[in-house]
């Protein structure tokens, strides 16, 4: 098995996917190592209780950021010429500020009345929130513009931009408790969207509002069924972080939100990359049956060989890796992220294959999966939390229940929509994973009983 991973990665570098994926990894893994070095520096600076209040702070201004684009970023990879792509961002700039100056408008005259952004009883808080939320989505549209024009070093270069000054910042202000935490995570925002904008300010400067009615026309699905899937699917994803706090106390929010990030930074920011590039390379090949299912069935075995050895690892160890990396007072953060490993290795593996369905403008059938998917993860929480009241319970049933969902998504989306036979799609994680599993297992069983 060693000799056959050694020579599909020989492989898979002299593929130009791969190379365009490697681009942005090589850059994004730069900004991913300073994060994880300072982790364990930041836990022993912070406390689970700040970290809860960051991660409400965060889950509530990415689930805003959802719909301050109308998701109409992602029509700039089926545009077909520069004018058309100018369009799509000239729209998505305008509602970028319409929604901005809609959310700024909406708090300062509710928030007394919206009880859900009362972190820890720190108004002054949510006036960082419009503002956040407003450099997430210039992010996001820019973000797309460059993966349009194939300039993955420069996403790169702002992850990296990111990435130093949040951790520098959080390090630097931790006197002020989980403010600095928060403002950090402000001013890096800022510094990735700034790095974003470099050769494109253009599009800026030459927005065209006499355009906006046809190309809102031309692109109508992406906000009609993208935008409410998308808000559903990462709503219920960063529910457990506003949920948990409030039922269980800021202590298990922390324990939680710590786990969370721990997990799905490396993984968002590696997913990310594979998903950025597919969806380049997708659009491209969409009328391509043949080599548009060979591409899919790539990232399938690509994302699997990354990912299944290190979450095997925290899946058997991840109290044990836990404790000796962040201390010992973050054991039960380890206990979670071992909980939560079946949803992230499956969202893993299927989240970049998510954008066949906007490559196949069959948002309709996102819509509905989306909505389902949320459904049973909204269930596995009431349960958790209202019927058997106990936080391990919540998360398991949460994880379960998402893994499961994201299996039954992919399998439709591959029937449906490439030639690949289903049971070889998945035999991969048989095959290769399971054998693996059983090894780790034995071998803790030895230590424990040693």
């Amino acid at each position: 098995m060693v000799n056959f991973i050694k020579e599909k990665f020989y492989n898979l570098t002299k593929n130009e996917f791969v190379k365009h994926v490697l681009t942005l990894v090589s850059g994004t893994s730069i900004a991913q190592f300073i994060p994880i070095l300072i982790s364990p520096v930041l836990t022993r600076l912070y406390t689970p209780e700040d970290f809860s209040i960051l991660g409400i702070y965060i889950s509530i201004a990415i689930i805003l950021s959802e719909i301050v684009t109308g998701k109409f970023e992602l029509a700039i990879m089926n545009t077909d010429n520069e004018e058309e792509k100018t369009n799509v961002i000239s729209l998505t700039i305008a509602v970028i500020s319409v929604f901005s100056i809609f959310f700024a408008v909406l708090f300062f005259f509710f928030s007394e009345k919206m009880t859900f952004l009362k972190i820890a009883e720190k108004d002054h808080l949510n006036y960082l929130l419009i503002p956040t939320v407003l450099f997430l989505g210039i992010t996001k549209l820019f973000t797309f513009t460059n993966i349009k024009k194939r300039r993955y070093g420069q996403i790169s270069v702002s992850k990296v931009g990111r990435s130093m000054v949040q951790s520098t910042l959080q390090i630097s202000l931790y006197f002020i408790k989980y403010l600095g935490l928060i403002v950090g995570f402000f001013i890096a925002s800022i510094v990735e969207a700034i790095l974003l904008l470099k050769g494109n300010k253009k599009y800026i400067r030459n927005i065209k509002y006499s355009v906006l009615k046809a190309t809102v026309k031309r692109y109508i699905k992406f906000p009609l069924f993208d935008m409410p899937s998308s808000l559903f699917n990462i709503g219920t994803i960063q529910a457990p972080i506003l949920l948990i706090p409030s039922y269980f106390g800021s202590l298990f929010g922390g324990f939680y939100f710590h786990a969370y990030k721990v997990l799905m930074t490396p993984i968002s920011i590696m997913g990310g990359a594979v998903g950025q590039v597919f969806f380049e390379k997708g659009s491209l090949l969409k009328n391509n049956q043949k080599a548009f299912s060979q591409l899919v069935f790539k990232t399938h075995r690509q994302l699997f060989f990354l990912s299944f050895i290190p979450l095997t690892l925290i899946f058997v160890f991840g109290e044990e890796i836990f404790a000796f990396v962040f201390g010992e007072q973050w054991r039960t953060a380890g206990s979670y992220a071992s909980i939560m490993i079946p949803w992230i290795f499956f969202n893993f593996l299927v989240s970049p294959i998510t954008f066949i369905i906007t490559i196949k403008e069959k948002q309709q059938v996102g819509f509905v999966f989306l909505s389902v998917m949320s459904g049973l993860r909204l269930i596995g929480l009431v349960l958790g939390i209202l019927y058997f009241k106990d936080v391990y319970i919540t998360i398991m049933l949460f994880s379960c229940l998402s893994a499961i969902s994201y299996f039954v998504y992919a399998t439709f989306m591959i029937h449906n929509y490439t030639t690949i036979n289903v049971l070889k799609y998945w035999s991969v994680i048989v095959i290769y994973a399971l054998p693996f599993y059983l090894i780790v297992i034995s071998i803790k069983y030895i230590l424990i009983n040693y």
